[in-house]
């Protein structure tokens, strides 16, 4: 429920082309030789006449190329027409101006673009938190062992809930965070600018009450987490361990499987390397003890017989 004082503010944000009207009226010129363009597109404004005012603007633009205090008049017709981001953006631009009271004007009306553009984001978090009442509601009316499977969905839905309005608050804290730097440069400016310090003092409500929210949310939000994991074990939650429990055992068996298998292959190695090793001494000893025996030639000698012998062999060999 916003204040009185907020909705007052709020009518003055909403009635920039009035402060337009009055500054213009006092003899403050947008420049020092009136442009046909601009003095009807100032008539326009005043009048409340914003999409024909924006009209003769932009053809003196045409003709004058860019003014930073034609930036701002587009902003004020811009503002008047709820064209709020081509607003923000002609303020922006005539906050480059060198006139410090026009640049002050630029500052503060940009200041307020941000405040109204920050009210969507304001209406979002409003509605998530309703959202948020209606889903405990739901699930306080769901009690009993008998509801417990439709309360279990309802705090799930209601997790959900949460999570939207926590971001919902954030966004609130963003946009009003904007205004509330622009604001902020005003005053540096001019410290004396009443409307500027009301208007600071609203954002920084806005952003206060937001990070309260946010506060407030993510503790009912835990709570409800830990009530859910408490009363509500999911379906797929014994599933889910028993896989765990048998993709294990599976890992399990497959490294003592292949445990198994580097015992047996080593044990294979080992056993091919003892034969291998005794066949290769066997061989050493049986070629150390033909090493070691004498040949017969050596052992005994030829006599005269067995050459004769041997003659003999020869010759009956040739005749045959």
């Amino acid at each position: 429920m916003r204040s009185s004082r907020d909705k007052i503010t709020l009518v003055r944000a909403a009635s920039l082309c009035l402060v337009a009207a009055a500054l213009l009226s006092s003899g403050w010129q947008l420049f020092t030789k009136p442009d046909p363009d601009v003095e009807e597109g100032n008539k326009l404004l005043r009048a409340g006449k914003h999409a024909q005012a924006l009209k003769h603007y932009q053809q003196a633009e045409k003709r004058l190329g860019r003014r930073h205090r034609l930036d701002y008049n587009r902003g004020l017709a811009h503002f008047g027409k709820g064209e709020l981001k081509k607003a923000k953006d002609a303020f922006l631009a005539a906050t480059g101006a060198t006139d410090e009271k026009l640049r002050k004007r630029a500052f503060y009306n940009l200041a307020n673009t941000l405040y109204r553009l920050a009210a969507p984001a304001l209406d979002a978090a409003r509605k998530a938190a309703t959202a948020v009442k209606q889903a405990e509601a739901a699930i306080a009316a769901l009690a009993g062992e008998d509801k417990k499977k439709q309360r279990c969905q309802a705090m799930a839905a209601a997790g959900k809930s949460y999570k939207d309005a926590l971001q919902k608050q954030q966004a609130v804290v963003s946009a009003f965070k904007e205004a509330l730097d622009e604001y902020r440069l005003v005053l540096l400016r001019d410290p004396s600018y009443f409307d500027a310090k009301w208007n600071l003092e609203l954002s920084l409500r806005r952003v206060a009450g937001a990070k309260a929210a946010s506060g407030t949310l993510a503790e009912s939000a835990k709570r409800l987490a830990e009530r859910f994991k408490k009363e509500c074990k999911p379906p797929d939650d014994k599933d889910k361990q028993d896989k765990q429990n048998k993709d294990k055992q599976n890992k399990d068996k497959q490294n003592k499987d292949k445990q198994n298998k580097d015992k047996q292959n080593k044990d294979k190695q080992n056993k091919d390397k003892q034969s291998k090793d005794k066949q290769s001494k066997d061989r050493q000893n049986k070629d150390k003890q033909n090493k070691q025996k004498p040949s017969d030639a050596r052992q005994k000698p030829l006599t005269k017989e067995d050459i004769a012998k041997r003659k003999a062999a020869k010759q009956l060999d040739r005749l045959e």
